[in-house]
């Protein structure tokens, strides 16, 4: 049953229980900012699904659980050090509006509220709740925006593909045991020994020097085989989660071959049955194989490494007022940005705050996503790929004003519109005529690319594709699109803040559900602290807290 907090104010909270001087002192820092400014943010009823209607105590209310939330990745805290300062921060308990006897919170109840939240994807709902309301709140314009995507990591250590041979059957070996001692104890002891000490602790195999690797992946990738045949008849062993890693493991780096060459007689696994299996060139394997045993999700990017991507878009041009992330996602780090300019674009105009201009990369400016982008009411600006045309001088289909939304016709160089203009949705061929008697007179008559027809009239041919591309090309050579995109490097200094102030460039847990809400909490707390900065600078306060 959700629990509520109390209406009504007591003599007992901890701001009334100090001197003046210390309280007028207490105003000065982000603590007074954050109970006027975010606490009324934080809506109990917004989780209220999560909780059973009818069944079991109050909860701790759930303004104080989500306010201790935010305020551990505010200061990049781990649950103990949250915790403790619940208890003893007199600045905490100021902030959460709490009595001293009341401001304690068990690390079940966060375990417990995480988990709901995870269940539920919550996460994902508190962040896009408080960045709309700290939207409206500070009167922020969403005219401009921009985006950019971010690469950090879980808890886990990166290892290289000999170690994940060997951690991932050091898992399945000592998951077996733990299991049954008698399955265990069926595997051939030196096969065992290789990869886990008697007290379940890794060898040294890992360790191995780079000239060695090639032939201890050989080895590795046939105990993998011989283990799976082992098991293959045992049904309880077969529907471990540790079984299916090594399933994924040799699928997806190991091939059966029934010709593959018996281990020499210098390698570990001399005495072992032949295993048929061949470990796959390193060049075989795609970006999403398995990294680690202990984070399945983790992916691989050539440019950025091993880890997961965070795809953030941003208010920009606000001046003194804070810019605030408005959209916000993790995913794989093998996912290209070019697939997310559109869920990032619709996710805004879902919520009212898709921006007039979206300032981006090139990987996430293709045309394809200029002209979607378009449609929707969002000019989607980035540095275009490709050479551009090798005379600039010269006209192409980019100098024609052919409107993406088709509010109006499509008009030549010289500001007349197309008297008839047809356009194929399918391939994208657009196809607009022009009145002929004026273009008769026309000073860009010799070099135009139209054609007369039959009617007298001037004919243009083109595809909207190849005419938004010529023109984004002109523009981008412009004085005003080189001044225009220098905002969109302010994105970085978020991507640098996000990491180096709320710990983002490693999170403390692991697998996807854990690292997806770890996320929206540190966006959520970084929103949250630059509103309560701002506060503390309007009212002439002391310096902000970070």
């Amino acid at each position: 049953m959700i629990g509520k907090r109390k209406s009504q104010r007591t003599l007992w909270e901890a701001d009334m229980l100090l001197p003046a001087a210390k309280l007028a002192a207490l105003k000065k820092t982000w603590a007074w900012s954050f109970r006027t400014e975010a606490l009324p943010l934080i809506e109990a009823e917004l989780f209220r699904p999560f909780y059973c209607e009818a069944l079991g105590r109050p909860s701790k209310p759930v303004e104080t659980v989500v306010s201790v939330l935010i305020l551990k990745d505010m200061f990049d805290l781990t649950d103990e050090e949250a915790l403790y300062r619940l208890d003893f921060d007199l600045g905490w308990q100021v902030a959460l509006m709490l009595e001293s006897e009341e401001a304690h919170c068990c690390q079940k109840t966060l375990h417990n509220f995480r988990a709901r939240l995870m269940a539920q994807d919550g996460g994902l709902l508190l962040f896009k709740d408080t960045a709309d309301k700290i939207v409206a709140k500070l009167s922020l314009s969403t005219r401009w925006g921009r985006m950019d995507s971010t690469h950090f990591g879980s808890n886990v250590a990166l290892v290289s593909r000999l170690g994940l041979f060997c951690e991932t059957l050091r898992v399945f070996v000592c998951a077996v045991r733990r299991f049954s001692e008698a399955k265990y104890l069926g595997i051939a002891e030196p096969l065992r020994r290789r990869y886990a000490h008697e007290d379940g602790g890794p060898t040294s195999y890992a360790d191995a020097r780079s000239s060695e690797t090639a032939r201890r992946l050989s080895v590795c990738a046939r105990d993998v085989w011989r283990l799976l045949e082992h098991f293959r008849g045992d049904g309880e062993v077969v529907a471990l989660a540790e079984t299916a890693l090594l399933e994924r493991l040799f699928l997806e780096q190991c091939e059966a071959d029934p010709e593959a060459a018996p281990a020499g007689a210098d390698e570990a696994d001399a005495d072992a049955p032949f295993a048929p299996v061949t470990v796959k060139p390193a060049k075989q394997l795609g970006s999403d194989v398995m990294q680690t045993p202990h984070d399945q999700t983790v992916t691989y990017s050539g440019h950025k490494g091993k880890g997961y991507e965070g795809q953030l878009a941003e208010t920009c041009g606000n001046g003194d007022k804070p810019e605030i992330i408005v959209s916000a996602e993790p995913g794989p780090s093998c996912r290209s940005d070019l697939h997310r300019t559109m869920p990032t674009v619709e996710d805004l105009a879902a919520r009212g705050l898709a921006p007039e201009t979206m300032f981006c990369d090139t990987t996430y400016g293709s045309t394809d996503n200029v002209i979607a982008c378009a449609q929707l009411g969002t000019d989607l600006q980035s540095p275009v790929s490709g050479p551009a045309p090798a005379d600039p001088s010269k006209m192409t289909p980019g100098d024609f004003d052919i409107d993406v939304r088709q509010t109006h016709a499509t008009r030549c160089p010289a500001g007349h519109e197309a008297i008839e203009e047809t356009r194929n949705p399918a391939t994208g061929k657009l196809e607009a005529v022009f009145d002929g008697a004026h273009c008769a007179d026309c000073p860009h008559r010799d070099t135009c690319l139209t054609r007369e027809d039959a009617r007298g009239h001037r004919v243009l041919k083109t595809t909207l594709h190849d005419a938004v591309l010529q023109k984004r090309h002109r523009y981008q050579a412009t004085d005003p699109f080189k001044k225009d995109y220098q905002i969109r490097a302010g994105i970085e200094a978020t991507n640098s803040e996000l990491k180096r102030r709320h710990g983002l460039g490693k999170v403390r847990v692991r697998g996807a559900p854990a690292v997806r809400l770890a996320f929206y909490l540190k966006c959520t707390a970084c929103n949250v602290k630059r509103m309560i900065n701002y506060f503390t600078r309007q009212r002439k306060m002391a310096p902000a807290m970070c």
